[in-house]
C-alpha cells in the first residue's frame, strides 16, 4: 500500500502558505485603501510605517544602494517599471525585494519538494533541477516586466482610438489640448484602464510644472510604447507648425487608428482556426476517437471469447 504521507504533508503546507498569504495581502490591501481614502497625519504615517508595514519594511532594508545600483542602472530599472505600470517611489525597492526572494525561495522550494515527494531520485538530478529553480529566479522577474509591458502595450493599442474620440470632443467644445487632457484623465482612468489613466495624470502633472504640450506627450509616448502615440506627436507638432486645424486632423487621425483597431481585431479573428489546430488535435479528437472506437473494440473482444 503506497504512502501517502509525503503528499500530505506537501498539501498541508501548501495550503498553510497560501492561507497566511491571502490573508496578509487582504489585510495590506484593506490598509492601502483606508490610507488612500482617509487623510492620516504625517506622523501617524510614520508610526503606521514604523508599525510594520510591508512597504516601509522593504523600502528601508531593500534599498537600491545597498545592493550596489548606480544611478543610470536605478534609472533604467524606473522606465522600466514606470512602463509596466508601478508607479510608486519604491518600485524599485520591491523589485529588488522580489528578486533576491525569487533567487532565495526558489531553489528552497525546489529542494523541499525533492525531499518529500522525489527523496529516491538521485544527487545530479536534484542539481540539475535547483539550477534550473535558481535560473528561474534570476530570470523570472525581468520575464514577468517584459511580459506585462507586452500586455499593457497592447490594452493601450485598444484603448488609444477611444482616447482620441475623447479628445476631439473636448476639442471641439473649444477647450485647449492641455485643457482636454486634463479633462479626460479621470474618465479614462474610471471607464477604460486605471494604467493609462495615471499616465495621463502624469502628462498633467508634467504641464503644471513647465513642459510644453508636445513634450509632454512625446514623454507619454515612451512610457506607452505603442506607434500610435508616437505618430500622434508628430502630427500633433506638425499642425502646430503649420497652424493647421488641430481637431480635423485629430478626427482622421481618429477614424484611422479606428481602422487599424479593427483590421487587428480581424487578424487575430483569422488566426484563431490555426491556433485551434492544437488543442483539437491533442485533446479532442483523441476523446472522440475513443468514443467512436471504444464500443467497436468491446463488442470484437466479445465475439472472440
Amino acid at each position: 500500500m503506497a504512502d501517502w504521507t509525503p503528499y500530505f504533508v506537501i498539501a498541508m503546507a501548501f495550503c498553510s502558505i497560501a492561507g497566511v498569504t491571502f490573508a496578509a495581502g487582504q489585510y495590506y490591501l484593506r490598509e492601502l485603501k483606508l490610507r488612500r481614502r482617509l487623510p492620516v497625519p504625517q506622523g501617524a504615517a510614520k508610526d503606521f510605517v514604523a508599525g510594520g508595514n510591508i512597504a516601509g519594511l522593504v523600502s528601508r532594508h531593500f534599498d537600491e544602494k545597498r545592493f550596489g545600483i548606480d544611478v543610470t542602472l536605478r534609472g533604467k530599472l524606473r522606465i522600466n517599471l514606470v512602463r509596466s505600470g508601478y508607479f510608486r517611489n519604491d518600485a524599485v525597492n520591491f523589485y529588488v525585494f522580489w528578486r533576491l526572494a525569487a533567487v532565495v525561495l526558489l531553489p528552497i522550494l525546489a529542494y523541499v519538494l525533492l525531499e518529500l515527494a522525489f527523496s529516491r531520485t538521485q544527487f545530479a538530478s536534484r542539481l540539475v533541477i535547483i539550477a534550473i529553480a535558481i535560473a528561474i529566479g534570476v530570470v523570472g522577474p525581468d520575464a514577468f516586466i517584459w511580459r506585462r509591458q507586452r500586455a499593457l502595450s497592447a490594452e493601450y493599442r485598444i484603448i488609444f482610438p477611444d482616447f482620441l474620440d475623447l479628445l476631439v470632443v473636448c476639442v471641439d467644445a473649444g477647450l485647449t489640448l492641455e485643457g482636454a487632457v486634463n479633462r479626460i484623465a479621470g474618465e479614462v482612468a474610471d471607464r477604460h484602464s486605471r494604467v493609462f489613466g495615471i499616465n495621463l495624470a502624469i502628462m498633467t502633472s508634467e504641464m503644471r510644472a513647465g513642459r510644453s504640450f508636445i513634450e509632454a506627450l512625446g514623454a507619454l509616448a515612451d512610457r506607452l510604447m505603442i506607434p500610435e502615440a508616437r505618430s500622434l506627436v508628430a502630427l500633433l507638432r506638425q499642425s502646430t507648425e503649420l497652424g493647421s486645424d488641430v481637431a480635423e486632423a485629430l478626427r482622421v487621425f481618429g477614424d484611422e487608428m479606428r481602422d487599424k483597431r479593427l483590421l487587428r481585431a480581424e487578424e487575430r479573428a483569422n488566426k484563431l482556426s490555426v491556433k485551434m489546430l492544437l488543442p483539437l488535435g491533442l485533446f479532442i479528437m483523441p476523446v472522440v476517437l475513443m468514443v467512436i472506437l471504444l464500443p467497436v473494440v468491446i463488442r470484437l473482444l466479445n465475439a472472440f471469447k
